[in-house]
């Protein structure tokens, strides 16, 4: 679709440089969140759940804050509201700048591969049924994340299939909606094997 060319190395320099205009060293969740606004959910559910395999991803807690962020999100997305919202006290949470900065150029060659390989196709599948079944799905795959925190690197899962359902709204891909369907199944099954395998290790 070669009106979306570029769009997710767009987003990423954006994010960066809504990092670098702040003052102090930190930025504001709400200021992140404003900088993807005007671009869409499917921008927002591609690339927020890769920050989480950044550098960014290793700090205490916020796998669940970008967790509680990507919910809010996609339940305005489920709604049929144009806009993001957040709530004031998310939105006033801190993040150190150089590691949001860090984590964008990262990220950055990551998107360029993406942005050079996806496409339109099986349209029907990422159409406004297939969005809201996906709607649902990230809701239960974020509902995993909190629990999974305690297990190094388990998180991960979870996010890279709502990356998957970010970049099929986006691209309007339905092939990738359909991979990721597969994704959550299998990211939830091995979730639950995660946590119980961890409960009766520490037995």
């Amino acid at each position: 679709m070669r009106q979306q060319e570029g769009a997710l190395t767009d987003v990423v320099e954006e994010l960066e440089k809504a990092a670098g205009d702040t003052e102090g060293g930190e930025v504001e969740v709400g200021h992140l969140i404003d900088a993807l606004d005007h671009r869409g959910y499917g921008p927002a559910l591609a690339i927020l759940p890769l920050v989480e395999l950044s550098p960014l991803g290793g700090i205490p807690g916020f796998p669940t804050l970008l967790a509680l962020t990507l919910a809010l999100i996609t339940v305005r997305l489920l709604m049929g509201y144009e806009h993001f919202s957040a709530p004031d006290w998310l939105r006033r949470r801190r993040l150190n700048s150089d590691r949001v900065i860090k984590s964008m150029e990262w990220l950055r060659p990551v998107s360029l591969r993406i942005d050079a390989k996806l496409h339109q196709r099986l349209s029907r599948f990422a159409g406004p049924a297939g969005r809201r079944v996906a709607c649902v799905v990230i809701l239960l795959l974020l509902l995993t994340v909190p629990p999974l925190e305690l297990i190094p690197f388990a998180t991960s899962g979870p996010m890279i299939v709502i990356a998957i359902f970010g970049m099929g709204l986006l691209f309007c891909d339905g092939l990738l909606m359909l991979i990721g369907f597969v994704g959550a199944a299998l990211a939830i099954g091995g979730g639950i094997w995660a946590l119980v395998s961890s409960g009766g290790s520490s037995t």
